[in-house]
């Protein structure tokens, strides 16, 4: 096991709180749009308005059952899928405009040669911010959901293995922040969660 990884273990009870503050105060636009209105009357009735539209598709949706689900096996997959830039086959689990997103981004990184290191070291700090009517697109319900990644910052020259940013030891705690809608698929003749949004809401070092 890499040293990175053994300091992470050791030092992630430390990080919690200051993992929770780093969102509240993050200068990200959701959150500063979510967090604002969500402790109201008003978003408080929005979101059990939409946990109700919800049950319609799905009787026994719970919000709590349905975060379980989404922290112990969608992010994890998600996450690895996505710092090893297997955008194939992330496709099938995104939105559109989240995939052009993403898509372009992996793109970017072939074309420096730069390889991302695919280690996670936990999820934590995971808070359902919202369940909100979909008044746009006038679709399902979407959630958004915060979350925290631990994760070791280390870039790396694919042709020769050089490290250009970070380094083995550069554990980062990563702030991110997730919308999910329900979507029905003609093709497949099945409701399915799509992300619809996928935002980096920065970083905190504290090796």
């Amino acid at each position: 096991e890499k040293s990175g990884a053994a300091k992470a273990k050791e030092k992630i009870d430390d990080i919690k709180h200051d993992a929770q503050e780093a969102w509240e105060t993050s200068q990200n636009p959701w959150v500063y749009r979510v967090s604002s209105v969500y402790d109201t009357v008003t978003a408080e009735s929005e979101d059990a308005a939409a946990v109700r539209e919800l049950r319609k598709l799905d009787p026994e949706f719970t919000l709590e059952g349905w975060k379980h689900d989404v922290i112990h096996h969608t992010i994890p997959n998600f996450m690895n899928l996505f710092l090893q830039g297997r955008i194939k086959e992330l496709k099938p689990w995104l939105g559109e405009a989240v995939y052009n997103r993403l898509a372009a981004e992996i793109r970017a990184r072939n074309k420096d040669g730069v390889l991302i290191d695919t280690n996670i070291l936990g999820i934590m700090n995971s808070e359902i911010l919202a369940c909100h009517q979909d008044h746009f697109e006038k679709g399902s319900p979407i959630i958004l959901l915060h979350f925290m990644c631990q994760q070791i910052h280390c870039v790396r020259k694919k042709e020769d293995d050089s490290i250009v940013e970070g380094g083995e030891d550069d554990i980062r705690a990563n702030s991110y922040v997730m919308g999910f809608q329900r979507v029905y698929e003609e093709d497949k003749g099945e409701l399915n969660w799509k992300i619809v949004d996928f935002r980096f809401n920065g970083a905190m070092a504290y090796l």
